[in-house]
């Protein structure tokens, strides 16, 4: 049996309501336990804490801060001096669904290095690449990571995750990609997900894009991240993983939903709070009737009767 990781929620510098966050921690648990602990044997709990300070000893924690505060690509899963992980990630819009994604990977690859080898994927080689077999660093959002393919629990969006058949030799009838049922073969790359890979043959970390430019249409492109200067500091005290989030700038992940998924998603959301305020209210109802039924006990039946 795998040992239980507690993962910890937590505000940084940024004034949000602890309700909230607790709504998020509540939806991150829910996934774990029901969609992504049985696909991916991990085992964890998320827990929502007011401040730093209060956070136990041993939690893997995800800092929540103000927009715009963290430096460029500084989001994300890292390791501190004891080697142990961390999080960070901005509030905004998209919150959860960062708050998801950063919490899944970190489960999966808690020190930051995890490779899988397969081969290369076929959009890499339709771009001119050699077919031959790599070794790709483990981020199980990041191919599916826009928004439009996440899902809500209790009305909280949450990140699609891949699974293990996404490193698969070939497509098979039957088998699952992702769990929101996005991908449609192995080593698919979705709107605005990127995947990245170490090269045996030229030793290079090299990424696949495949973002949404400013004239709304799709423009793959292979990066080669060993000759970013920033990558290869980054990775002198770090891990790939936080080495790659440095050095890539993925567009606004809300930017494709249509306006009609937006509002469903809001509309949602709302009926999911409100019959959370009726049921609050009708508890409160229930309790003072309770309360009120409950009949003082006299006091001489406290007296002991003496002979």
């Amino acid at each position: 049996m795998s040992s239980i990781a507690h993962i910890a929620l937590v505000p940084k510098g940024v004034k949000v309501d602890l309700s909230e966050v607790a709504n998020v921690a509540a939806a991150l648990s829910i996934q774990i336990v029901r969609d992504f602990g049985p696909i991916w044997g991990i085992s964890a709990t998320v827990s929502a804490f007011a401040k730093p300070a209060d956070v136990p000893v041993g939690y893997w924690p995800i800092y929540i801060e103000e927009p715009n505060q963290l430096p460029k690509g500084a989001g994300g899963v890292h390791l501190d001096k004891r080697n142990q992980p961390y999080a960070l990630i901005e509030m905004g819009d998209q919150w959860s669904l960062d708050a998801s994604h950063e919490c899944l990977e970190m489960l999966v690859d808690p020190s930051g290095n995890r490779l899988q080898a397969s081969p290369l994927l076929e959009a890499a080689v339709q771009l001119g690449l050699p077919q031959h077999q790599v070794q790709y660093v483990v981020e199980v959002c990041d191919p599916v990571e826009d928004a439009q393919y996440g899902y809500q629990i209790n009305g909280v969006l949450v990140s699609d995750f891949f699974t293990p058949n996404f490193y698969g030799p070939a497509t098979a009838s039957g088998l699952r990609y992702d769990y929101a049922g996005a991908l449609s073969s192995p080593l698919e790359v979705l709107e605005n997900g990127y995947i990245s890979w170490l090269d045996p043959v030229t030793g290079d970390a090299m990424q696949l894009q495949n973002f949404m430019g400013p004239d709304r249409r799709l423009h793959p492109q292979v990066v080669n991240l060993s000759h970013s200067t920033q990558f290869q500091n980054v990775l002198l005290n770090e891990a790939y993983r936080p080495a790659i989030d440095r050095v890539t700038e993925t567009p606004n992940l809300l930017m494709n939903m249509s306006r009609e998924h937006l509002i469903s998603m809001e509309t949602r959301h709302r009926a999911v709070r409100h019959a959370a305020q009726i049921h609050a209210r009708r508890m409160n109802e229930e309790l003072a009737s309770l309360y009120e039924s409950v009949q003082p006990v006299p006091e001489e039946e406290y007296e002991l009767q003496l002979d």
